[in-house]
């Protein structure tokens, strides 16, 4: 081998070095444009992250604010109830043959119609929320967002008056029977309000359990923002290639000083 060959060799070198440049250095172009869109994605995942988080917190504080709302109508019946109840034990505990018991239930009608009037007012934003009629389109609570679900069907509260209207309608109050049926039937209405409080106490417990981890998150998200934002990721790409580029030149020449001994040696054996 003459050394010619070794010239022609070191020239092959050098034309595969600077492809390699060339090569790397498109790289680094593509790189940068690759990273400046993946932080451009980054920022539109944000948001959209943000605004489903928003979203949701709106929809638990919604959702609590009409549980809470029922609620308080549930309570300012069950107090009609209680009262009508006492009414009646106060009776039972008197001389039921001195006097026409039965006048009472006309004072217990009335407390009967406020009590309808509270369910027909207990409203959130318009809509009703211990009533239920024919008309109405959305017969539950729900609170819908894309992280849960949550729904109850809404309590029709002035059916426990009609029922206990009826009941206390076909009783003689002047007879302990007639009495304590009627009792009953109280009992039984300010139970069933009871469990619907229950009901809406439990729904109003889960809303705000998700409305903190819904905030958790949200927190979480702004903070990570935060850090994301001091960080220059097309500087960090830039200084990254450079130092390929450093690696990749130091192996090249390394290469050619390996070629040239070795066919050096060749030639001398």
């Amino acid at each position: 081998m003459n050394i010619n060959n070794i010239d022609n060799n070191l020239a092959s070198v050098n034309s595969l070095s600077n492809n390699k440049n060339i090569a790397t250095s498109s790289a680094k172009t593509n790189a940068e444009y690759e990273e400046s869109d993946s932080y451009s994605l980054s920022i539109k995942e944000y948001n959209k992250r943000r605004d489903e988080l928003s979203a949701s917190l709106q929809a638990y504080n919604t959702g609590m604010g009409k549980t809470t709302v029922a609620q308080k109508g549930i309570q300012t019946q069950q107090q009609f109830l209680q009262n009508m109840k006492n009414q009646l034990e106060n009776i039972n505990e008197k001389d039921t043959q001195s006097t026409n018991n039965n006048k009472i239930k006309e004072e217990i009608n009335k407390e009967l119609l406020k009590f309808r009037e509270v369910a027909f007012q207990t409203t959130y934003n318009r809509e009703k929320l211990i009533s239920v009629d024919n008309y109405d389109q959305n017969k539950t609570i729900e609170v819908s967002t894309i992280e849960t679900y949550y729904s109850i069907n809404k309590p029709n509260t002035p059916q426990i008056a009609s029922a206990i209207s009826h009941e206390i309608g076909k009783n003689d109050l002047n007879t302990n029977e007639g009495l304590t049926n009627s009792i009953n039937s109280l009992d039984e209405g300010i139970e069933s309000l009871k469990n619907i409080e229950s009901q809406l106490e439990e729904l109003r417990a889960n809303l705000q359990k998700s409305a903190r981890e819904s905030i958790q998150q949200q927190t979480s998200l702004s903070n990570q923002n935060k850090k994301n934002s001091t960080i220059n990721f097309p500087k960090e790409s830039n200084d990254f290639t450079k130092e390929n580029i450093s690696s990749n030149s130091g192996y090249l020449v390394s290469s050619q000083a390996n070629i040239v001994q070795e066919q050096s040696v060749r030639l001398l054996s």
